[in-house]
């Protein structure tokens, strides 16, 4: 019987071995924790992964973090209004003077300074936008009938529209104006640009050229037959000038007379237009940039004939996406020309800045050419 109690104290001895491995590992009975994982790499911006929720035996598990808001989605602008299209101010009715009948088609144009707009109205009617306030000139044509042109003052906004209307005379036949335009070789001219002035009262022999046209429009005939649109009774102006087929000048001399219109006279006019010289002048300052009468000051320009008078020209600048023109000043930077052809021959060239001389050239034009000149403005 000695052997059963040794057994028993082995047994003992071995369980209070395992005791104190237990305690000396510090292993508490809770389960072991799951290593935390890190933050993806490469992304600086990212934040690192939460660790997954740790849970203790015999003991109630903590709340869970509360997560942050998710950032709200950013507010969409409110629609912009769009503005709403300017009201017509002129209300435009146009009627048969014989008929008092509605004319079914038609055209209008108006003209104030520099501004031209135009458009068509059907039915006897359109509704006109025009800027506020301004005075310009107003034609109205149709087919068959004679224009009907008057002054008109465009109301300011906010004030009711005004209404024109415009009684057109029916065209009698056999008047208005024909021409037949031929060069020195009486070869017919494909096109050509006319200018139609309406004359004050003994104004046939001054510069009628140098205003603003009642109309200017390009044209095309082979025959060289233009037929010109009707005009109403009155003194007219017309100008002729030879073009190319895109409308730029050619060197030929332009067609000018005065016709007087009476509703119920016509003519036939054979208008032959001679060689002439295009000049064109480069206008430079010191450092050879463009002159610019912006930066400058006005810049007054004379070319007249080698010991003639002084001639008064309208000089264009066709740089821009429109011709800019003035009266014997240089109207904007650009390559500047005389609005027509000249006839050959020796000139006197002179600019002047504030009414200050700077140059004096004398030149030679040649018939048939288009010729250009550098001048450098100290």
């Amino acid at each position: 019987m000695r052997g059963a109690p040794l057994v028993a104290v082995g047994l003992v001895l071995l369980v209070g071995f395992g005791v104190m491995l237990l305690f000396a590992n510090g292993d508490d009975g809770s389960l072991p924790p799951t290593a935390q994982p890190r933050g993806a790499t490469g992304d600086e911006g990212a934040l690192p992964e939460p660790a997954p929720e740790r849970v203790t035996v015999g003991h109630e598990a903590p709340p869970a973090a509360p997560r942050p808001p998710a950032a709200a989605a950013p507010a969409e602008p409110a629609p912009r209004a769009e503005p709403a299209e300017a009201a017509p101010n002129v209300v435009l009715r146009v009627r048969d003077l014989a008929t008092r009948a509605d004319l079914a088609a038609f055209r209008w144009r108006f003209q104030a300074d520099d501004l031209v707009l135009h458009g068509d109205g059907t039915d006897g009617a359109a509704r006109l936008r025009l800027p506020p306030r301004q005075t310009g000139r107003l034609l109205v044509e149709a087919l068959e009938h004679a224009p009907f042109v008057t002054s008109v003052a465009a109301p300011a906004d906010g004030t009711p529209a005004a209404t024109i209307d415009a009684f057109l005379q029916p065209a009698a036949t056999g008047t208005g104006i024909t021409l037949l335009v031929r060069d020195t070789a009486l070869q017919p001219i494909p096109n050509v640009r006319v200018d139609a002035f309406l004359l004050a009262p003994a104004a046939a022999d001054g510069p009628w050229h140098l205003g603003a046209p009642l109309w200017a429009r390009r044209s095309a005939a082979a025959d060289g037959r233009y037929v010109l649109p009707e005009l109403a009774p009155g003194d007219y102006g017309v100008r002729v000038l030879a073009t190319d087929a895109d409308g730029k000048p050619l060197p030929l001399l332009p067609f000018r007379r005065a016709f007087v219109l009476t509703g119920s006279s016509g003519y036939v006019e054979e208008a032959v237009l001679e060689p002439g010289c295009l000049i064109e002048f480069d206008l430079v300052d010191a450092n050879g940039a463009a002159l610019d009468p912006a930066q400058a000051g006005a810049v007054q320009l004379q070319l007249r004939p080698a010991g003639g008078d002084a001639v008064a020209r309208l000089w264009t600048v066709r740089d821009g996406p429109k011709p800019a023109v003035a009266v014997d000043l240089l109207p904007t930077v650009g390559v500047v020309t005389p609005d027509q052809a000249l006839a050959a021959g020796n000139y006197e060239f002179t600019v002047a800045i504030d009414g200050r001389q700077r140059v004096q050239q004398f030149l030679t034009l040649r018939a048939g050419q288009v010729q250009r000149e550098r001048i450098v403005v100290p």
